[in-house]
Parts: C-alpha cells; structure tokens; sequence
C-alpha cells in the first residue's frame, strides 16, 4: 500500500505543471514531517524518508537515530530502515544518501538541513513544497475510514459519559477533562498534540464556552450555564473531531434560541453537500443562516477542515476559498456563536463524503457520529 501511494506521488510531481522540465531527472522526495513519514512508510517517530523514483516502482530509505531502529524495523513498511546517530549525524547521513544532480523535493524548510542540501546539489535543485502529500492524503482508503470511524464511535460514548458525570455546581471542567482522557484511553484512542494549547480537549462552560479554543479550567460548572466539550482523539493515528454543547439547568431563552440557530446552520451545511462541488457553498449555507438570525459577526472562525492524520489539514471550507469536494475526503462541519464573556455554542459532526447513488455527478454523505444534537439539559 505504501509503493503505490509513493507512486502516485511521483506521478503528481511528474504531471504538476512547471515541473515537467524534471521529468528525466534523478527525482527524490525528503520528507521530515511525522504524518508524511508515517503515510509513506507506516513509522511514526523521529526520522527522516529519502524516496527515489525507479522505472515501475519506488525504493525508500527510513533515516531514523539508533534509539529508534528497532522499533522502526518492526514497524515500518516497504522500505529499507537506515541507522545513524541523532542530531548533525542524522543530517549528514541524509546528505550523503543524495547524489549530485538530483532534484528534491522537500515537505519541510528546516533551514539546518535544508540549507546543507542547497550547498551540495544547487538550490534551484531544491523545491519546497509545505504541501507536498496533502493531494493524496486528503482522500482516504478503506483502512483509513475505518480508524476514523472508530474514533468517531468513541467520541460519541465519551459524550455519554459527560452527560453523566457533569453535576452542577459540583464538578469542574477539569474533573470532566480527566474523566474523558481516561476512558478515552481505555477504549484504545490517544489524543493529539496542539502547539497552541496544552489540554487534550476543551471542556468550557457559562463564559469560558465564548472561547473557541478556551483552556480548560478548575472552574466549577454552575446551574443556568452551557458547557461546550469539543473531543478531538484519533484512533491508530487517524483523527475524528466532534463538538456538542449542553445546558446546565434552567437555561435562558437567548441560550436556546442560540443554540437552536446554530443546530439550524449545522444541518443546512451538511444537507448541501448534496448539491454542490464546492465547499464555499457549504460554508455559505452555514453562515447564511447565522447571518441572517443577525449574529454573522459571533461566528468568527471558519466552518470546517478535512481531518485524517492531522487535527487541520485540506481540504479548507471557509469563505472566499474555493476548494473542491471530492469522494472519500473526511471533513468537520463546525459552525458556532460565542456571545461575549456570556457563553458559546458550537456544533461539530465529522462527515465523509460519498458519491451519489447511480448517478455520475454529485456527492453525498455519511455523518459519522449518531450522538444526538437536540439540546440536551444536564
């Protein structure tokens, strides 16, 4: 599986326009990106991959530290593991594995080793592309839907388990944070890591939930209050992301009919998959309807993302960028209100898009999450 994927990524390079001139040439692909390597080579970890292009197939070396190779031997696929030393050796090695007059082209700028590649092959040799293997990894095989949707089935008992647990006035975000992670872990799924937070998932109630990205907090979780828990985890390193929002007790009237704004705009972005090939028009039939319940100016964050091996990766559904929809692509519809140190609401499904039923054009889809989204009172 991981040949014919670099296959097809040297096919892409090789029909991408501008790049034709390198068809002929002694091609390599490096990649330090730990999603990229994992795709290409089913190793996740410290390393670096060295593709090279042959006549009917690829041949792949796995530059990993010494700590790393037996691991990586017993877990990497179609491809031949080298060892080395950490740090400077690892890029020397890289280095001497590149021959003179190669083109390569790379996932990363990292400057260090980057720039040592320059130097030894000319740095018209050298094409960066930060977008490199997103073409193929934005649509999914079998296996790879498959881990999704298991760890869509493992959001939604973890939300079970939050109606549960969640006791006014009693437990705090934190104790509602620790209680998932648990049994998150439990039901085999792991979290990914953030750069920009240092919480596994958010779990914000009453005015936290105005924050899309709110910390988690000791904060107890009080009667009259929404709460916002969005669970993002992935499952044999793929990843589902949903959101839900509950009322805590008697809640007001605005929370409602917020809320039932918000459910309104979910359920017309999803319904218009149906009846477009690109995702603006659904971000549009999301933010339409919030717009036109006049609050267009509290939906402050785009309307979804593709999800795989990645939180955030292609393909983008926000305003203004046109990004076509295809089959098998796994995407988050997302849209929410956040009102002000007052209380948010956001909803969150991870859908796949399928293609229509006897017909050529068009797309459906399947919601991967049965969690129910009618407001539910805690």
């Amino acid at each position: 599986m991981q040949n014919n994927r670099k296959i097809k990524l040297f096919e892409l390079l090789n029909n991408q326009r501008g790049r034709k001139k390198f068809k002929e040439e002694n091609k390599l692909i490096v990649l330090f990106k730990p999603e990229n390597i994992f795709y290409l080579t089913n190793f996740w970890g410290e390393g670096i991959v060295i593709i090279s292009e042959q006549e009917v197939e690829t041949h792949t070396k796995l530059v990993v530290p010494r700590l790393e190779y037996t691991r990586a031997i017993n877990t990497s696929k179609e491809c031949e593991v080298v060892s080395s030393d950490r740090g400077i050796a690892l890029s020397n090695t890289l280095i001497g594995l590149i021959k003179d007059g190669s083109i390569v082209f790379s996932d990363s700028d990292y400057f260090e080793i980057i720039n040592k590649i320059q130097r030894k092959i000319g740095r018209k040799n050298v094409i960066i592309d930060n977008n490199l293997l997103y073409a193929l990894r934005e649509i999914k095989d079998t296996v790879e839907i498959n881990n999704i949707k298991n760890a869509s089935k493992i959001i939604d008992k973890l939300f079970e388990i939050a109606t549960k647990e969640i006791k006014e006035n009693t437990t705090t975000e934190e104790q509602i944070q620790s209680i998932l992670v648990f049994e998150a872990m439990k039901l085999g799924a792991r979290f990914p890591s953030y750069q920009f937070t240092s919480n596994p998932l958010i779990v914000a109630s009453g005015s936290n939930g105005s924050f899309p990205h709110a910390e988690t907090s000791d904060k107890k979780i009080k009667s009259g209050e929404l709460i916002v828990i969005d669970i993002t985890l992935s499952f044999n390193h793929y990843i589902s992301d949903a959101t839900r929002t509950f009322g805590i007790g008697k809640i007001t009237d605005e929370m409602k009919e917020i809320y039932e704004t918000v459910k309104t705009s979910q359920e017309n972005g999803i319904v218009c998959i149906n009846n477009t090939q690109d995702f603006t028009d659904v971000d549009a039939c999301c933010r339409n309807i919030i717009i036109n319940g006049k609050l267009g100016d509290q939906f402050i964050h785009s309307t979804g993302h593709g999800i795989g091996l990645e939180v955030h990766e292609p393909p983008w559904i926000r305003p203004n960028f046109k990004s076509e929809i295809r089959e098998n692509m796994t995407i988050t519809i997302e849209p929410g209100i956040y009102i002000e140190n007052k209380f948010g609401v956001r909803i969150e499904d991870s859908i796949l898009i399928t293609k229509k039923r006897n017909r050529d054009n068009g797309f459906d889809y399947i919601n991967l999450h049965s969690f129910e989204k009618e407001l539910l009172i805690i």
